[in-house]
Protein backbone atom coordinates (compact mmCIF):
# COMPACT_ATOMS: atom_id res chain seq x y z
CA UNK A 1 0.00 0.00 0.00
CA UNK A 2 1.28 3.47 -0.88
CA UNK A 3 2.36 5.82 1.87
CA UNK A 4 0.13 8.91 1.89
CA UNK A 5 1.89 12.22 2.47
CA UNK A 6 -0.29 15.28 3.12
CA UNK A 7 1.47 18.55 2.31
CA UNK A 8 -0.15 21.76 3.53
CA UNK A 9 0.89 25.38 3.54
CA UNK A 10 -0.16 27.16 6.72
CA UNK A 11 0.13 26.63 10.46
CA UNK A 12 -3.66 26.57 10.70
CA UNK A 13 -3.85 23.71 8.20
CA UNK A 14 -1.17 21.77 10.04
CA UNK A 15 -3.13 22.16 13.26
CA UNK A 16 -6.29 20.74 11.64
CA UNK A 17 -4.39 17.65 10.49
CA UNK A 18 -3.01 17.12 14.00
CA UNK A 19 -6.58 17.30 15.32
CA UNK A 20 -7.74 14.81 12.65
CA UNK A 21 -5.01 12.37 13.72
CA UNK A 22 -5.96 12.70 17.41
CA UNK A 23 -9.62 12.09 16.49
CA UNK A 24 -8.60 8.99 14.47
CA UNK A 25 -10.16 10.59 11.40
CA UNK A 26 -6.76 10.46 9.71
CA UNK A 27 -4.57 7.36 9.79
CA UNK A 28 -1.67 8.04 12.12
CA UNK A 29 0.61 6.39 9.56
CA UNK A 30 -0.05 9.20 7.11
CA UNK A 31 2.64 11.84 7.09
CA UNK A 32 1.87 15.56 7.32
CA UNK A 33 4.38 18.13 6.04
CA UNK A 34 3.78 21.83 6.73
CA UNK A 35 5.27 24.95 5.15
CA UNK A 36 4.29 27.87 7.37
CA UNK A 37 5.71 30.83 5.41
CA UNK A 38 3.12 32.93 3.57
CA UNK A 39 4.54 33.17 0.05
CA UNK A 40 1.54 35.18 -1.18
CA UNK A 41 3.32 38.33 -0.03
CA UNK A 42 6.92 39.44 0.14
CA UNK A 43 9.82 38.89 -2.27
CA UNK A 44 10.07 35.77 -4.44
CA UNK A 45 11.70 37.40 -7.48
CA UNK A 46 14.07 34.88 -9.03
CA UNK A 47 13.11 32.28 -6.43
CA UNK A 48 12.52 31.84 -2.72
CA UNK A 49 15.49 33.10 -0.73
CA UNK A 50 15.16 32.30 2.97
CA UNK A 51 17.18 35.30 4.15
CA UNK A 52 15.02 37.61 2.03
CA UNK A 53 11.91 35.96 3.47
CA UNK A 54 13.19 36.52 7.01
CA UNK A 55 13.96 40.15 6.22
CA UNK A 56 10.44 40.57 4.84
CA UNK A 57 9.00 38.99 7.98
CA UNK A 58 10.78 41.59 10.10
CA UNK A 59 9.21 44.35 7.96
CA UNK A 60 5.58 43.23 8.17
CA UNK A 61 5.84 41.95 11.74
CA UNK A 62 7.69 44.53 13.81
CA UNK A 63 6.73 42.93 17.12
CA UNK A 64 9.13 41.52 19.68
CA UNK A 65 8.14 37.92 18.92
CA UNK A 66 9.47 37.87 15.36
CA UNK A 67 12.68 39.61 16.39
CA UNK A 68 13.21 37.13 19.24
CA UNK A 69 11.84 33.88 17.82
CA UNK A 70 10.14 34.32 14.44
CA UNK A 71 13.26 34.43 12.28
CA UNK A 72 14.66 31.24 13.78
CA UNK A 73 11.26 29.53 13.62
CA UNK A 74 10.94 30.41 9.94
CA UNK A 75 14.43 29.17 9.13
CA UNK A 76 13.82 25.94 11.04
CA UNK A 77 10.52 25.37 9.24
CA UNK A 78 12.16 25.78 5.83
CA UNK A 79 14.94 23.37 6.80
CA UNK A 80 12.43 20.79 8.04
CA UNK A 81 10.24 21.25 4.96
CA UNK A 82 13.15 20.78 2.55
CA UNK A 83 14.37 17.75 4.48
CA UNK A 84 10.94 16.07 4.43
CA UNK A 85 10.46 16.87 0.73
CA UNK A 86 13.83 15.27 -0.07
CA UNK A 87 12.69 11.99 1.54
CA UNK A 88 9.67 11.60 -0.75
CA UNK A 89 9.98 8.85 -3.35
CA UNK A 90 7.87 7.09 -5.98
CA UNK A 91 6.32 4.78 -3.37
CA UNK A 92 4.53 7.75 -1.83
CA UNK A 93 1.17 9.22 -2.80
CA UNK A 94 1.11 12.97 -2.27
CA UNK A 95 -1.93 15.06 -1.34
CA UNK A 96 -1.23 18.78 -1.79
CA UNK A 97 -3.89 20.86 -0.02
CA UNK A 98 -4.77 24.43 -0.97
CA UNK A 99 -7.54 27.03 -0.94
CA UNK A 100 -6.08 30.46 -0.20
CA UNK A 101 -3.46 32.68 -1.82
CA UNK A 102 -0.93 31.59 0.81
CA UNK A 103 -1.64 27.92 0.24
CA UNK A 104 -1.65 28.13 -3.55
CA UNK A 105 1.71 29.93 -3.62
CA UNK A 106 3.12 27.41 -1.15
CA UNK A 107 1.85 24.58 -3.33
CA UNK A 108 3.55 26.05 -6.42
CA UNK A 109 6.80 26.26 -4.48
CA UNK A 110 6.46 22.63 -3.38
CA UNK A 111 5.75 21.51 -6.95
CA UNK A 112 8.94 23.26 -8.04
CA UNK A 113 10.90 21.28 -5.45
CA UNK A 114 9.21 18.02 -6.50
CA UNK A 115 9.54 18.38 -10.28
CA UNK A 116 11.20 15.77 -12.52
CA UNK A 117 10.70 13.00 -9.93
CA UNK A 118 7.80 11.08 -11.54
CA UNK A 119 5.66 11.19 -8.41
CA UNK A 120 2.03 10.28 -7.75
CA UNK A 121 0.50 13.67 -6.88
CA UNK A 122 -3.07 14.73 -6.15
CA UNK A 123 -4.33 18.26 -5.57
CA UNK A 124 -7.12 18.99 -3.09
CA UNK A 125 -8.89 22.35 -3.12
CA UNK A 126 -10.36 22.49 0.38
CA UNK A 127 -12.83 25.21 -0.64
CA UNK A 128 -14.62 22.92 -3.11
CA UNK A 129 -16.15 20.68 -0.45
CA UNK A 130 -19.57 21.42 1.01
CA UNK A 131 -19.89 19.82 4.45
CA UNK A 132 -23.31 19.39 6.06
CA UNK A 133 -23.52 18.45 9.73
CA UNK A 134 -27.06 18.28 11.13
CA UNK A 135 -28.44 21.80 10.58
CA UNK A 136 -25.07 23.38 9.80
CA UNK A 137 -23.30 23.93 6.49
CA UNK A 138 -19.53 24.46 6.36
CA UNK A 139 -17.59 25.97 3.48
CA UNK A 140 -13.86 26.23 4.11
CA UNK A 141 -12.04 29.37 2.96
CA UNK A 142 -8.73 27.52 3.14
CA UNK A 143 -7.31 24.25 4.45
CA UNK A 144 -7.08 25.74 7.93
CA UNK A 145 -10.90 25.93 7.87
CA UNK A 146 -11.59 22.25 7.17
CA UNK A 147 -13.75 20.21 9.56
CA UNK A 148 -11.39 17.42 10.78
CA UNK A 149 -14.09 14.79 11.29
CA UNK A 150 -15.03 15.07 7.60
CA UNK A 151 -11.51 14.85 6.20
CA UNK A 152 -12.48 11.84 4.03
CA UNK A 153 -15.09 14.01 2.31
CA UNK A 154 -12.40 16.52 1.34
CA UNK A 155 -10.00 13.86 0.08
CA UNK A 156 -12.76 12.25 -2.01
CA UNK A 157 -12.57 15.29 -4.31
CA UNK A 158 -8.83 14.97 -4.94
CA UNK A 159 -7.67 15.64 -8.50
CA UNK A 160 -4.83 13.68 -10.09
CA UNK A 161 -2.06 16.00 -11.27
CA UNK A 162 -1.19 15.12 -14.86
CA UNK A 163 1.93 16.25 -16.71
CA UNK A 164 0.17 19.02 -18.64
CA UNK A 165 -1.34 20.54 -15.50
CA UNK A 166 1.99 20.20 -13.71
CA UNK A 167 3.76 22.12 -16.48
CA UNK A 168 1.05 24.79 -16.45
CA UNK A 169 1.47 25.29 -12.69
CA UNK A 170 5.26 25.46 -12.95
CA UNK A 171 4.93 28.03 -15.74
CA UNK A 172 2.61 30.06 -13.51
CA UNK A 173 5.18 29.94 -10.70
CA UNK A 174 7.90 31.14 -13.08
CA UNK A 175 5.74 34.09 -14.10
CA UNK A 176 5.13 35.00 -10.45
CA UNK A 177 8.84 34.76 -9.65
CA UNK A 178 9.70 36.99 -12.60
CA UNK A 179 7.24 39.68 -11.53
CA UNK A 180 8.66 42.44 -9.36
CA UNK A 181 5.66 42.25 -7.04
CA UNK A 182 5.26 41.71 -3.32
CA UNK A 183 1.61 40.60 -3.39
CA UNK A 184 -0.11 37.68 -5.08
CA UNK A 185 -3.85 36.95 -4.97
CA UNK A 186 -5.61 33.63 -5.67
CA UNK A 187 -9.20 34.01 -6.85
CA UNK A 188 -11.47 31.89 -9.06
CA UNK A 189 -8.75 29.24 -9.48
CA UNK A 190 -6.31 31.86 -10.80
CA UNK A 191 -3.25 33.36 -9.13
CA UNK A 192 -1.88 36.73 -10.18
CA UNK A 193 0.55 39.41 -9.03
CA UNK A 194 -1.15 42.62 -7.92
CA UNK A 195 -0.09 46.03 -6.59
CA UNK A 196 0.84 46.15 -2.92
CA UNK A 197 -2.12 48.53 -2.32
CA UNK A 198 -4.62 45.96 -3.67
CA UNK A 199 -6.44 45.66 -0.31
CA UNK A 200 -6.29 49.35 0.68
CA UNK A 201 -9.90 50.06 -0.28
CA UNK A 202 -10.97 47.08 1.86
CA UNK A 203 -8.97 48.51 4.76
CA UNK A 204 -10.54 51.96 4.43
CA UNK A 205 -14.13 50.78 4.02
CA UNK A 206 -14.01 49.02 7.41
CA UNK A 207 -12.21 51.86 9.21
CA UNK A 208 -14.76 54.12 10.98
CA UNK A 209 -14.68 57.88 11.41
CA UNK A 210 -14.35 57.50 15.17
CA UNK A 211 -11.43 55.81 16.88
CA UNK A 212 -11.72 52.05 17.30
CA UNK A 213 -9.31 49.27 18.23
CA UNK A 214 -7.10 48.49 15.26
CA UNK A 215 -7.09 44.71 15.82
CA UNK A 216 -10.91 44.63 15.72
CA UNK A 217 -10.90 46.52 12.43
CA UNK A 218 -8.30 44.22 10.90
CA UNK A 219 -10.36 41.18 11.91
CA UNK A 220 -13.41 42.72 10.20
CA UNK A 221 -11.37 43.34 7.04
CA UNK A 222 -10.14 39.74 6.95
CA UNK A 223 -13.53 38.19 7.75
CA UNK A 224 -15.33 40.21 5.06
CA UNK A 225 -12.74 39.89 2.30
CA UNK A 226 -13.67 37.67 -0.64
CA UNK A 227 -10.15 36.22 -0.51
CA UNK A 228 -8.08 35.18 2.49
CA UNK A 229 -5.61 37.85 3.63
CA UNK A 230 -2.76 37.59 6.09
CA UNK A 231 -3.23 39.43 9.40
CA UNK A 232 0.36 40.72 9.26
CA UNK A 233 -0.02 42.01 5.70
CA UNK A 234 -3.22 43.93 6.51
CA UNK A 235 -1.57 45.52 9.54
CA UNK A 236 1.37 46.50 7.38
CA UNK A 237 -0.99 48.23 4.94
CA UNK A 238 -2.76 49.99 7.83
CA UNK A 239 0.59 51.40 8.93
CA UNK A 240 1.32 52.45 5.34
CA UNK A 241 -2.05 54.24 5.17
CA UNK A 242 -1.19 56.03 8.41
CA UNK A 243 2.01 57.31 6.79
CA UNK A 244 -0.02 58.40 3.74
CA UNK A 245 -2.39 60.39 5.98
CA UNK A 246 -5.45 58.28 5.14
CA UNK A 247 -5.74 56.72 8.59
CA UNK A 248 -5.07 58.35 11.95
CA UNK A 249 -4.12 56.53 15.15
CA UNK A 250 -4.12 57.17 18.88
CA UNK A 251 -2.90 55.33 21.95
CA UNK A 252 -5.70 54.74 24.48
CA UNK A 253 -5.32 54.06 28.19
CA UNK A 254 -5.41 50.32 27.43
CA UNK A 255 -2.69 50.65 24.81
CA UNK A 256 0.36 48.46 25.45
CA UNK A 257 2.65 50.25 23.03
CA UNK A 258 1.95 47.87 20.13
CA UNK A 259 0.16 48.98 17.00
CA UNK A 260 -2.38 46.17 17.45
CA UNK A 261 -3.53 47.71 20.74
CA UNK A 262 -3.86 51.23 19.34
CA UNK A 263 -7.03 52.83 18.01
CA UNK A 264 -7.43 54.01 14.44
CA UNK A 265 -9.91 56.01 12.37
CA UNK A 266 -10.25 57.12 8.77
CA UNK A 267 -9.18 60.68 7.90
CA UNK A 268 -10.70 63.13 5.43
CA UNK A 269 -7.94 62.17 3.01
CA UNK A 270 -8.90 58.53 3.48
CA UNK A 271 -12.57 59.31 2.84
CA UNK A 272 -11.60 61.20 -0.29
CA UNK A 273 -9.76 58.13 -1.55
CA UNK A 274 -12.62 55.83 -0.52
CA UNK A 275 -15.17 57.98 -2.38
CA UNK A 276 -13.57 56.92 -5.69
CA UNK A 277 -15.21 53.52 -5.15
CA UNK A 278 -18.99 53.90 -4.77
CA UNK A 279 -19.59 50.31 -3.67
CA UNK A 280 -16.92 50.51 -0.97
CA UNK A 281 -18.24 53.89 0.16
CA UNK A 282 -21.71 52.39 0.52
CA UNK A 283 -20.31 49.61 2.72
CA UNK A 284 -18.50 52.20 4.87
CA UNK A 285 -21.68 54.25 5.37
CA UNK A 286 -23.69 51.20 6.39
CA UNK A 287 -21.16 49.83 8.84
CA UNK A 288 -22.01 50.04 12.52
CA UNK A 289 -19.25 51.40 14.71
CA UNK A 290 -19.40 48.41 17.00
CA UNK A 291 -21.30 45.22 17.68
CA UNK A 292 -21.94 43.79 21.11
CA UNK A 293 -21.81 40.02 21.66
CA UNK A 294 -25.56 39.50 21.21
CA UNK A 295 -25.62 41.43 17.93
CA UNK A 296 -22.58 39.46 16.74
CA UNK A 297 -24.34 36.13 17.40
CA UNK A 298 -27.49 37.33 15.63
CA UNK A 299 -25.44 38.31 12.60
CA UNK A 300 -23.71 34.91 12.62
CA UNK A 301 -27.11 33.16 12.48
CA UNK A 302 -28.21 35.48 9.66
CA UNK A 303 -25.07 34.64 7.69
CA UNK A 304 -25.66 30.90 8.21
CA UNK A 305 -29.19 31.34 6.85
CA UNK A 306 -27.89 33.23 3.84
CA UNK A 307 -25.37 30.48 3.13
CA UNK A 308 -28.06 27.80 3.20
CA UNK A 309 -30.19 29.98 0.92
CA UNK A 310 -27.29 30.39 -1.53
CA UNK A 311 -26.79 26.63 -1.63
CA UNK A 312 -30.50 26.02 -2.16
CA UNK A 313 -30.63 28.53 -5.04
CA UNK A 314 -27.49 27.09 -6.62
CA UNK A 315 -28.93 23.56 -6.57
CA UNK A 316 -32.08 24.74 -8.36
CA UNK A 317 -30.05 26.51 -11.05
CA UNK A 318 -27.63 23.65 -11.81
CA UNK A 319 -29.85 22.23 -14.56
CA UNK A 320 -30.37 25.66 -16.11
CA UNK A 321 -27.09 27.60 -15.90
CA UNK A 322 -23.39 26.79 -16.06
CA UNK A 323 -21.35 26.59 -12.86
CA UNK A 324 -19.47 29.85 -13.43
CA UNK A 325 -22.67 31.87 -13.90
CA UNK A 326 -24.20 30.32 -10.78
CA UNK A 327 -21.02 31.02 -8.79
CA UNK A 328 -20.92 34.64 -9.95
CA UNK A 329 -24.51 35.19 -8.85
CA UNK A 330 -24.49 33.35 -5.52
CA UNK A 331 -21.05 34.13 -4.14
CA UNK A 332 -20.11 30.45 -4.01
CA UNK A 333 -16.99 29.19 -5.78
CA UNK A 334 -17.16 27.25 -9.05
CA UNK A 335 -15.87 24.16 -7.26
CA UNK A 336 -18.54 24.43 -4.56
CA UNK A 337 -21.29 24.70 -7.19
CA UNK A 338 -19.97 21.67 -9.09
CA UNK A 339 -19.88 19.57 -5.93
CA UNK A 340 -23.35 20.37 -4.59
Amino acid sequence: MNNIVNICFSEGAGAKFRVAIRMNELDGQQKVIVLSDDLSHGPIKGGVNIEERINWGSIVDEGDYFASYGAEDLKENYNTFHNEISKIDDKDTLYLWYGSSQEFCGMLYALELLKDRNLNIYLINATDTVVKDKDNVYLARDTGDIVPQYIDKYTSLKQKLNSNKYKQLLDTWELLKNDNSILRVFKNEQIKSVDENYFDIDVLKYTPKGFRNSAEIVRAIIENSDVEISFDYVFWRVKKLVKLGKIDYACSEACHGTFESMEIKITEEGLKHLSTNQKAMSVWKNNKKSLDEEEYMINEYIEEGRLEEKISIAKKLKDVLDSKTIADNTGLTIGQVKNL
